[in-house]
């Protein structure tokens, strides 16, 4: 089983970045933030355990939802599914502090679009600004403080393929691999996809594990034991 994830490691990867939308509407945050113990600090920018619980929730849950039966607390445990949301957060926070450095946001449009699209929000395929509000209303939630944490998730991910473009221009398939297949083209292109996501893989990691070295970063890991 660890092998099955580690080979599909990178795709668990990407779909953990849309994890954060699966917990949004159950978070609000702290009623009194300062007071408060943060479980992150990464610069000046803080993360509460409500978050990480919410975040480990959700991995569990996608987890639980992708292996069924099979999916038991031995599993939960070799996984380490708690470190993984740990990660996940610390790692997000810190592609949120590469877009300040490359000078990257979202605009109104790419905000709008997001939200416009998302199905929960929709009616005959078409965004219903009532259903909206009244989503938002359910959760205790106003459209501000949703809307900001949108545009942190769309940021994050746009940091991220942003870091990754390097990746792409630096990848070639081997001159053995190109002569064995250059007459089937779906396998070359096969090749290719495979040869970029690794590439992408590595370049996101050592950029990440760079800014882990450059940030101070400070983690109360005794806050969720």
């Amino acid at each position: 089983m660890l092998k099955f994830m580690q080979r599909r490691a990178k795709y668990f990867y990407i779909f953990f970045f849309l994890i954060i939308i699966s917990f949004i509407f159950f978070y609000i945050g702290p009623t009194d933030q300062k007071s408060a113990i943060a479980l992150i600090e990464i610069g000046d920018k803080k993360v509460y355990p409500e978050v990480y619980w919410k975040t480990y929730e959700g991995m569990r849950n996608n987890y639980a939802n992708t292996f069924k039966d099979g999916f038991n607390a031995e599993m939960e445990k070799k996984m380490n599914i708690k470190q993984q949301a740990l990660d996940f957060l610390v790692e997000s926070e810190l592609l949120l502090l590469a877009a300040k450095r490359f000078n990257l946001s979202i605009s109104l449009d790419e905000l709008t679009r997001a939200i416009t699209s998302e199905p929960n929000f929709s009616k005959d395929g078409a965004f219903n600004k009532e259903i909206y509000l009244r989503i938002l209303q359910a959760n205790q939630m106003t459209a501000g403080y949703y809307e900001s944490r949108r545009r942190e998730e769309l940021l994050v991910d746009k940091t991220k393929r942003f870091i990754e473009l390097a990746a792409t221009a630096q990848v070639s398939i081997p001159p053995e691999l190109q002569e064995k297949f250059k007459d089937n083209e779906q396998i070359m292109q096969s090749i290719r996809q495979s040869k970029e996501q690794e590439a992408k893989s590595k370049v996101l990691k050592a950029y990440i594990e760079g800014l882990k070295k450059t940030v101070p970063i400070k983690i109360r890991s005794e806050l969720i034991t």
